[in-house]
This record gives structure tokens, sequence and C-alpha cells, in this order.
């Protein structure tokens, strides 16, 4: 089974965007990487570096994360939500919308053991939002550059985004983008 999570890995990096590239990888990029390694290994959501390291990652880098991201397994739920986080501080090009977009319109995760099948027992609270982890925040930042209106990309990326999570079966993320939608659509004339 878990050849099978490697080749899906493979396939979702080549759906990716920005994934298709193979980058030269400079030691720039790669060190990035590491550090980014690193705290997805200690699982210490408050690493300093998290405020730091990531606020201007070169567009090779960021196709580092997001093949980081795809290589992933789907139940990694924060850690794959860390990347997406990490890329939001950086959107500067449509590549950029376009994974947003991506990670917005991904299959519902069903469980924490086994993103493809329901949770056995009872859920813990908070388990719908770590489900929807990725997402949720994909949409968090449409809201953040839609609230700021500075953002240099064009309104259609960002809208991308709201209507990718749109179609999504998690009824988190739906609503999320419908929120979006009721609050911002008036303001761009959509």
């Amino acid at each position: 089974m878990r050849r099978g999570l490697g080749i899906a890995g493979v396939l979702l990096a080549l759906a990716i965007p920005g994934c298709r590239r193979a980058p030269a990888s400079s030691p720039e990029a790669r060190a990035t990487l590491d550090v980014l390694n690193q705290i997805l290994a200690s699982k210490n959501d408050n690493d300093p570096r998290l405020d730091t390291a990531f606020n201007a990652l070169t567009p090779e880098t960021k196709v580092l994360f997001r093949r980081r991201y795809a290589e992933l397994a789907p139940e990694r739920r924060n850690e794959r939500g860390t990347i997406v986080f990490l890329l939001g501080k950086n959107l500067t090009e449509a590549d950029d919308w376009a994974f947003l977009a991506q990670v917005a319109a991904e299959p519902r995760c069903l469980s924490l053991a086994d993103c493809g099948k329901p949770s056995r027992g009872d859920a813990e609270p908070g388990d719908a939002v770590t489900l929807a982890y990725p997402a949720l925040v994909s949409l968090t930042l449409v809201g953040d550059a839609l609230r700021r209106r500075s953002n240099p990309v064009s309104a259609a990326d960002v809208w991308g985004v709201v209507k990718a999570a749109q179609g999504s079966q998690d009824p988190k993320v739906a609503r999320k983008a419908a929120a979006l939608q009721a609050e911002f659509a008036p303001l761009s004339g959509k």
C-alpha cells in the first residue's frame, strides 16, 4: 500500500502547477527546503523560523515546496497545511494561485488514519477542521488577499481558488468558499 501512495504522490506532483519543471535546485533553495523539513519533522507549530525563514521564497524554492507537499501522505494534514501557509506568504505569480486552487479542490479527507476511509468511532473535537486544514488555509489566504486588495495577481486567479473550493465535498470548505463569495463578490462585480 505504501507503494501506491508513492505513485499517487508522483502523479499529484505532475498535476500540481509548478511541479512539472525540474528546478536546478540551488544550494539556497535546498537549504530552505531543509529548514522546512526540520520544522515538519519536529512537529513544532511554534518554531520561530515559521515567522522569519520563509518570507521571500524564490520561484525555485516554491516549486520544491509544492513537490514536498505532493510527497506527503494525504493524512499528514498539519504538515500539508503548514506548507500551504508558507507558500501563501509568497503569492506572487499565477502558479501560486493555481496551487491553492488545486489544494482547495482536493478530495475530502475522511479520517486521519486513512483519508479514503471514514473514521471508525467517535470523532475528536476539531477533527473536522483538521481534516480540511490545507483547503481551509488556502481559503484563509484568499480572504486575506481580498481584504488587502494589493496582491499583484489577477482577480481570476484569486476567484479560481474560491470556485475550486465551492465544488468541495467537504462541507467546511464549501461553506468557507460560499462565505468568501458572499462577502467579496459584490465588491468585485461578480
